[in-house]
């Protein structure tokens, strides 16, 4: 008999990534020779009103009636012996309810989750809940039989603002053997091949422009390289259906650029036209100060489109430790930057690894 995955998945926003998780995890899992049944939930709205990764309302709406699901799914006597609970998002409320019914049902579930971030995070979205959500943390690990994180980086940061601080000397070895690198997947069939024979004089910024990614740094780096060369094209992307940011004067100053012709940002849009502007750019700037995996610069990678980012975080390590694509200070990116418009080396070959991360989560999974 087959083994099932239950995939507990994060609601499939177009504006996140998470409509790529929630239409590719499922495919890939069959891959491995799963069965497997998609847990979904009911949003309130299909758009980040009040938060900024995922509408806080909604995603609590979301995962309890997924949880409600769950639930029933143990009292009809459809889960069984050595099932898996894959969770898309470690930070379910939940996740600890499945493993006290999977126990006192008497049925030997295997619960496996992906960690993207929590309070511990630099000023992530969640920070706030830190002051009782950092013994939750543990719970949520030790709950799970394995925990998927992006970056040696993040595995290190859960280690030590977590588990050796809060968790007690006993458990701490294993929670800390819970957690697998595994890096964040990208799937190579969302990746449109533009056929761009060279690339514009073109720099993007698309990270999501609230204040913990330091859009303002990048558009302070826009605008003195716009002065110094001014031809140089400068975008700002967001695939939300209106240009926001938590800060608004953020949203203002970047309005001001491009009043004055030093940027054009670009907002609604789709993944595909969203991934044309990336190919078309020779870089695509961040100044976050706290990233544990960052998407965005393994798309740009992907394109063989340069990143430059600030030394340390999980840049250093997804950049393969390149000085060329990594700064210390706005003058250091200012060089870095203007020396990357005419460069030509290629940087797709550290994306690979990422094409293969759900491969790995497989290969760890039917382990257990």
């Amino acid at each position: 008999m087959k083994q099932t995955i239950f995939y507990i998945c994060l609601e499939p926003l177009e504006e996140r990534y998470t409509k790529q998780w929630y239409d590719l995890f499922p495919q890939e899992f069959r891959k491995h020779g799963f069965d497997v049944q998609v847990i979904d939930g009911k949003s309130l709205i299909n758009h980040v009103s009040v938060g900024t990764f995922l509408d806080i309302n909604s995603t609590v709406h979301y995962k309890n009636s997924q949880m409600m699901e769950i639930a029933k799914l143990f009292h009809d006597k459809k889960v069984k012996n050595n099932d898996i609970f894959f969770i898309a998002d470690t930070e379910f409320w939940g996740l600890e309810s499945i493993r006290l019914l999977a126990q006192m049902n008497n049925i030997d579930v295997k619960i496996v989750s992906f960690l993207h971030a929590a309070s511990y995070t630099i000023e992530d979205a969640f920070a706030i809940a830190e002051p009782y959500q950092k013994y939750t943390e543990i719970g949520w690990i030790a709950s799970c039989d394995l925990v998927f994180v992006g970056s040696e980086y993040h595995k290190n940061a859960v280690i030590e603002r977590r588990i050796n601080k809060l968790a007690e000397e006993s458990d701490k070895q294993t929670l800390k053997d819970k957690i697998k690198v595994t890096g964040n997947p990208l799937f190579k069939s969302e990746f449109v091949d533009f056929d761009i024979k060279n690339k514009k004089n073109q720099i993007i910024i698309s990270n999501r422009f609230d204040w913990e990614k330091r859009p303002n740094l990048s558009l302070d780096i826009a605008y003195l390289l716009k002065k110094e060369i001014p031809d140089l094209e400068i975008i700002v992307t967001t695939s939300r259906p209106k240009f926001k940011s938590n800060k608004e004067w953020l949203v203002n100053y970047a309005r001001a650029l491009e009043s004055d012709g030093i940027i054009k940002i670009y907002e609604g849009l789709s993944k595909k036209e969203y991934y044309k502007l990336l190919a078309e750019s020779k870089i695509m700037l961040t100044n976050s100060i706290e990233e544990n995996f960052g998407y965005c610069i393994v798309e740009a990678l992907a394109y063989n489109t340069y990143p430059l980012a600030p030394y340390g975080l999980s840049h250093t390590e997804l950049l393969c430790n390149n000085d060329k694509l990594l700064f210390n200070d706005i003058d250091d990116a200012i060089i870095k930057a203007k020396n990357l418009l005419t460069s030509n080396f290629n940087c797709s070959e550290y994306v690979g690894k990422y094409f293969h991360a759900i491969d790995e989560m497989c290969n760890y999974m039917k382990k257990l």
